[in-house]
């Protein structure tokens, strides 16, 4: 995992942050091994939109234990960054079947998301309208408060990991 100096401050100043070629990935993160990580690990998949057919994105809760990478991603920021434990810091996986655009939200935790599959635009509403694209390996800091949305430009795969708790 890389992180260069600059983008630690940026992310230490609550700065939303790309960070390119994060994480060297071998694995191969396809809807298989979604299907796979459901089925070994008897977990429920949530719609996160109302399209009601393919279009849908869909969430998985709490995989921080499913896969060793999703665990040290976890460890590593939380540690990094040292943010104060908080029961709902956790893992979740996104995903989607097609191109899609997302709800513009805003988390009420901070949010450090990793591309495992496909190529997402996050559109950052904050002092000025940002558009940050990542693809596999790459992640991006969003922190608590800041609006922004999710654009496919085809089907995805990402894990968000989300920090409640404040930083020491």
């Amino acid at each position: 995992m890389l992180i260069k100096a600059q983008d630690l401050k940026d992310i230490q100043e609550n700065k939303v942050t790309l960070v390119k070629n994060f994480a060297s990935l071998t694995r191969e993160y396809n809807f298989n091994l979604i299907s796979n990580l459901i089925e070994e690990n008897d977990l429920s998949i949530s719609q996160k939109t109302n399209f009601g057919n393919l279009k849908d994105v869909f969430q998985i809760y709490k995989v921080s234990n499913c896969l060793q990478e999703f665990k040290t991603f976890f460890d590593f920021l939380s540690k990094l960054f040292r943010y104060e434990r908080d029961s709902r810091d956790e893992v979740d996986l996104y995903f989607s079947l097609v191109s899609q655009i997302g709800n513009s939200h805003v988390d009420t935790e901070d949010v450090f998301i990793i591309g495992l599959k496909g190529k997402i635009i996050y559109r950052v509403f904050d002092f000025e309208n940002k558009d940050y694209s990542i693809e596999k390996g790459d992640m991006i800091f969003i922190p608590k408060g800041v609006k922004h949305k999710a654009i496919g430009i085809n089907p995805r795969i990402i894990i968000s990991i989300g920090f409640y708790g404040e930083r020491k």
